[in-house]
């Protein structure tokens, strides 16, 4: 049986790439390939490139790494360690080009690295660290900071050899005349880091064949019915939404099974959910169904280990999804965590589960569930801050503005919630109040 390889686009300078794919030979299920920068500055430009011929980034070094990180791209990362142990290298290096004060009182500088990083290995090795400087990497930072950093050191007598992590810092230190010396990753450093990768991929391809469920129901299909011009436009319509079901199904490759209830529920893998949804972020068969038809429908989503479990999460999300009236789309997973409601601006991801006692102590004064508290956490995050109005909760909920009132008002009652201030709606209309959340003392999961 033929195993899929992992896709792994290697990322970093030219030399550093080429090292890293020559251990690729050990690793049969890793499908290797190049994409060197000739700077730092180019990593966003390469993944942009390879980011659809690739499963897993990864990096040769933790600069890269961190700059993509900042950018959140939407693939597995790794990247190898420049840990202490790489500098033992280096230090034979100086031995042996006689680098002046090694043996009485070492002069070095050193970025990227921790401190506690570099006097490690120098400690072991017995070298005095007197005169040691080291300018650890912080986001950021560019390679001109490091450059000016070691070359001013050098300039001024401070130093007799600087040492850096970053390929180009170490080429333009070189043009400039400065003795430096080059950090590269050990040989067990990549192993360790393609290891990594392996079992990313790993768990990657577990995750996107877990079976996923999805139960879309017309909301209010009687009251719809009865208010059609006639029998015929319902039936137009309900050919309209078999051919978008149809679509959507080929699509994403899923088992669709058609009930007499006005439900259709489909099958297919969390993975292609997934990438369907953009992270579970858009509703595009909801959106489809309501621009075509003029329906508000409400679609679940659950993913789970086996088909029982899925549907369960399925259920559980369609009443999500219907518990504000209705036009939502909900996803639970397997693990509780949800997601909704998606397609709209204010999608947030929370769990339905806490094992915090503050929180279950909160919920249960304020009459609420633990899910609508981390929920409430969530909108916070998405909004960037504690205070908001109903209004905003409303929409953030998928609710509506009288529910979200009734829950600003239960946690005004227990002073989970306060009232700070106004604002005027434009037009007619009574003042919005403004509510700051009053619940830093939990620690949430």
């Amino acid at each position: 049986m033929m195993t899929i390889k992992l896709r792994v686009a290697v990322i970093g300078p030219l030399d550093l790439v080429e090292t890293v794919l020559e251990f690729g030979y050990f690793f049969a299920e890793l499908a290797m390939f190049p994409a060197p920068y000739r700077n730092e500055r180019e990593t966003l430009e390469i993944i942009d490139r390879v980011r659809d011929k690739a499963d897993i980034l990864l990096f040769t070094g933790p600069i890269p790494y961190r700059i993509a990180l900042a950018a959140a791209p939407d693939k597995p990362m790794v990247h190898v360690y420049y840990s202490g142990t790489a500098l033992y290298k280096v230090l034979f290096d100086l031995y042996r080009h006689g680098v002046q004060g090694l043996e009485d009182q070492l002069r070095i500088s050193v970025d990227v690295l921790q401190r506690k990083e570099v006097e490690e290995p120098l400690n072991e090795l017995g070298l005095p660290a007197r005169d040691l400087h080291v300018i650890p990497y912080e986001f950021g930072m560019s390679n001109e900071e490091l450059v000016d950093y070691h070359h001013g050191l050098w300039e001024q007598g401070r130093v007799s050899a600087t040492v850096t992590c970053v390929t180009s810092v170490y080429h333009r230190l070189k043009e400039l005349g400065v003795p430096a010396y080059r950090v590269v990753p050990t040989h067990s450093a990549i192993r360790d880091c393609l290891n990594r990768a392996l079992l990313e991929g790993k768990s990657l391809r577990f995750c996107s064949s877990q079976i996923a469920v999805g139960i879309m129901n017309i909301d209010n299909f009687a009251k719809v019915a009865k208010e059609a011009s006639s029998e015929y436009e319902i039936q137009r319509k309900k050919i309209i939404l078999q051919q978008i079901l149809v679509d959507f199904g080929e699509e994403t490759q899923s088992l669709i099974k058609w009930s007499d209830s006005n439900e259709v529920s489909f099958v297919t893998t969390r993975g292609i959910i997934e990438q369907v949804t953009r992270k579970f972020q858009d509703a595009p068969l909801l959106l489809e169904i309501m621009e075509r038809l003029q329906w508000h429908a409400s679609i679940g989503i659950g993913i789970g280990r086996t088909a029982n479990e899925a549907e369960g999460k399925a259920r559980e999300a369609l009443m999500k999804a219907k518990s504000g009236g209705g036009g939502n789309c909900y996803l639970i997973m397997q693990d509780g965590i949800v997601y909704g409601p998606m397609g709209s601006e204010m999608t947030l991801e929370y769990s339905a589960r806490s094992e915090n006692p503050e929180l279950i102590s909160m919920a249960k004064k304020a009459g609420l569930s633990v899910g609508t508290i981390n929920k409430l956490m969530s909108l916070c995050r998405r909004l960037g801050t504690s205070t908001f109005t109903a209004s905003q909760l409303a929409e953030g909920f998928g609710i509506t503005l009288r529910s979200a009132r009734r829950i600003m008002a239960a946690l005004e009652r227990y002073e989970m919630a306060s009232i700070v201030g106004e604002e005027q709606p434009a037009g007619r209309g009574r003042p919005r109040q403004i509510y700051t959340l009053n619940l830093e003392e939990a620690h949430y999961d």
